[in-house]
């Protein structure tokens, strides 16, 4: 216990001196290896093999997909897109912001990244046309959370390498959850704007016209549906590895992004750029987390830990809903890939092993847990996402448009715990898993 709170104190130092998440992960366990257990000598072992992760090289490949869809403009040919077939549903734009970066999450990876794409293109045009600020912004800022669950996700890619689980299973994990999370925002959206007429102006009527458009628009959306075709059917039917998939959804992209778009070498070089800056930033945290890790597992803190719990009688569910409660705590202050990452060395052996529930259950249910910290004011990332897009609206605002959203979040948990099968009924039946 006393090495618990030495390294515990000493995080909460590092973290609040404004040091980088990953080196004071790092820090911590180096401590913890070198003072308190004598074992310095295992670090550069740990630093390799961290690094040393194929999983874990699919994290750039799908950057680089994603920055080179925004770029060649092949994301606002989305939302142009989707836009014209919601039209006539009651809320009608409005759907469009969940249906547009539930498409967008299939080729990004990234919840902000998704929010920022699809906010930059829906935002202006549904002002000018009376939308309800609240509504949009509410809209926007949860839809883009689907960026996360719905594969590829670079939370599942990080998961599934630290824990040693399949990354394909936790994609196939992650798409009925999306989808469903997709239904219940856009059905709140139509009952919302049908309940309040002026959060919305009124919907457009179905004409012959609307059908003849809604095919034109098919193009606009074909770009992108054959890089989800290509992601998903190749890791379902066990064609590719997600990170096989990963280099070739980037190729095609490319390919796409001539065809369709406005690629050049400009954009490839901006594109890859960012897509770096990306990666080094969850390598690192990566690498620390894994040292962090092995540091706690040489000092038995997780077993520890685990028997505290079993001593107190807490069963199954009681375990699950005390970790539930530490991530909602957590996603309100902190970054949700470094929140998982700080928190798996301990959760995880006391979900896993002493709960007994499933990894890829695990692993979708705390990538939903990442999406409502994401929304989680006062540190929620989509929020301030949103509002960057929105300059004129305040955050208030924002905040007050996402609580609907934030209630569907908490009740597709809840539903995802008492129904597994909705997460595992997919993994349990892909090819090659």
């Amino acid at each position: 216990m006393i090495n618990t709170v030495i390294l515990a104190v000493l995080l909460f130092a590092f973290l609040g001196s404004g040091v980088y998440v990953g080196l004071s992960l790092a820090g911590v366990g180096i401590v913890g290896l070198e003072f308190l257990r004598g074992l310095g000598t295992t670090i550069g072992a740990i630093l390799y093999n961290s690094a040393n992760n194929f999983p874990m090289a699919a994290v750039p490949m799908f950057l680089l997909l994603g920055r080179i869809v925004l770029h060649t403009g092949l994301s606002s040919k989305l939302y142009q897109g989707v836009s014209q077939w919601t039209r006539v549903i009651p809320g009608g734009l409005l759907h469009s912001n969940i249906l547009a970066c539930s498409i967008f999450a299939a080729v990004s990876g990234s919840s902000a990244a998704t929010a920022a794409t699809i906010g930059t293109v829906a935002y202006g045009e549904q002002k000018n046309r009376k939308y309800s600020p609240k509504m949009i912004l509410g809209s926007l800022a949860a839809g883009g959370t689907l960026g996360i669950l719905i594969p590829p996700s670079i939370n599942m890619i990080v998961y599934g390498a630290y824990v040693g689980a399949s990354v394909g299973r936790l994609f196939a994990g992650g798409i009925i959850p999306g989808i469903i999370l997709s239904i219940m925002f856009m059905l709140y959206i139509g009952f919302a704007t049908t309940r309040d007429k002026s959060l919305s102006p009124p919907r457009q009527k179905i004409t012959r016209r609307y059908f003849v458009d809604g095919i034109i628009a098919l193009k606009d959306i074909f770009p992108l549906a054959c890089i989800i075709v290509l992601i998903l059917g190749s890791i379902y039917f066990g064609i590719m590895t997600p990170t096989e998939a990963a280099g070739a959804s980037a190729f095609l992209a490319i390919i796409l992004g001539i065809i369709f778009g406005k690629f050049n070498f400009n954009i490839l070089k901006k594109s890859a750029l960012e897509a770096l800056g990306t990666t080094s930033m969850v390598l690192l945290l990566f690498i620390g987390a894994n040292v962090l890790g092995y540091a706690l597992g040489l000092l038995r803190i997780p077993k520890i830990l685990a028997e505290l719990i079993t001593s107190a009688g807490l069963g199954t569910m009681g375990i699950w809903f005390m970790v539930v409660l530490l991530y909602l705590i957590l996603g309100c202050f902190m970054d949700s890939l470094a929140m998982v990452l700080i928190t798996l060395p301990v959760t995880y052996p006391l979900v896993v092993e002493l709960g007994g529930f499933d990894p890829i259950w695990f692993g979708v249910q705390l990538v939903i847990l990442c999406e409502i910290g994401m929304i989680t004011p006062p540190v929620g990332l989509n929020l301030f996402v949103i509002h960057g897009i929105a300059k004129d609206a305040s955050f208030g605002t924002i905040v007050r448009g996402i609580v609907p959203f934030f209630v569907c979040l908490l009740i597709a948990l809840i539903l995802l715990t008492f129904l597994p099968d909705l997460i595992l009924f997919l993994p349990e039946r892909m090819i090659g898993a």
